[in-house]
């Protein structure tokens, strides 16, 4: 799947709906009242009924209770021009994850862009402002390189590309998808721990349930905010 190509037919299927997608602009703050939920951003504000939160590494500023249940880490991928390019297309070679002594890393084939595709699950363990996120360095790449030429030197050629991502991890590895203990009407997606994008679809039904119906047929309970010492959890 690509993602981004993902991503788009999420916000045409939401058109399609219905829906009023308001991209480009920055959330400064939300309350809940009386009468419901209030969001202010920098073009506006906006009232509705219950409120949705997914605001991935920044969900810990958003959403007070989620700041150390939804931490963000810096991550770093690398692409390197295989030696053996055979060897790595899509009909040689599969996408893997590979449990070592250096520590998990993932990789996929050469497809959609020029390079050998390679990531550690958290690279260095460093936790981060999200605004605030260094570029790749030297040592970023010393990490995966080592690891390319120990177990794939067909690909361990020229570095091609580095880049920064994020992820947002939960105390456990679990995702956090549940509504605030303090008002239901709040239900929150976070903490996804670098493999939530390819479960979106079904944790946007939940959470669209848990905002509406307050609860959802689907099983619930091992996201719950009450596993970490609150009293969030809906029944699932």
């Amino acid at each position: 799947l690509h993602a981004e190509q993902c991503v788009v037919a999420h916000v045409e299927a939401a058109h399609r709906h219905g829906a009023d997608v308001r991209a480009r602009e920055a959330v400064s703050d939300w309350e809940t009242t009386a009468n419901g939920v209030s969001v202010r951003t920098d073009k506006g504000r906006y009232t509705a009924d219950e409120l949705v939160v997914t605001a991935g590494a920044w969900a810990g500023e958003v959403v007070p209770e989620l700041e150390t249940t939804a931490v963000p880490e810096r991550q770093v991928l690398g692409w390197f021009q295989p030696t053996s390019r055979e060897d790595f297309q899509p009909e040689t070679f599969p996408v893997c994850s590979v449990a070592s002594p250096e520590g998990h890393f993932y990789a996929t084939p050469v497809y959609g862009v020029p390079g050998f595709k390679l990531g550690k699950h958290h690279h260095l363990g460093e936790t981060v402002d999200p605004d605030d996120v260094a570029d790749p360095r030297p040592a970023d790449e010393r990490v995966l390189r080592s690891f390319a030429e120990r177990y794939f030197p067909g690909a361990a050629g020229p570095t091609m590309g580095l880049e920064t991502c994020l992820y947002t991890n939960s105390p456990d590895g679990e995702f956090v998808v549940d509504v605030l203990p303090d008002d239901p009407r709040v239900a929150v997606g976070a903490g996804f721990s670098g493999h939530g994008f390819k479960f979106s679809p079904v944790v946007g039904e939940i959470l669209a349930d848990l905002a509406i119906h307050g609860e959802s047929d689907h099983p619930t309970d091992i996201f719950g905010l009450d596993r970490f010492g609150g009293a969030g959890s809906v029944p699932g």
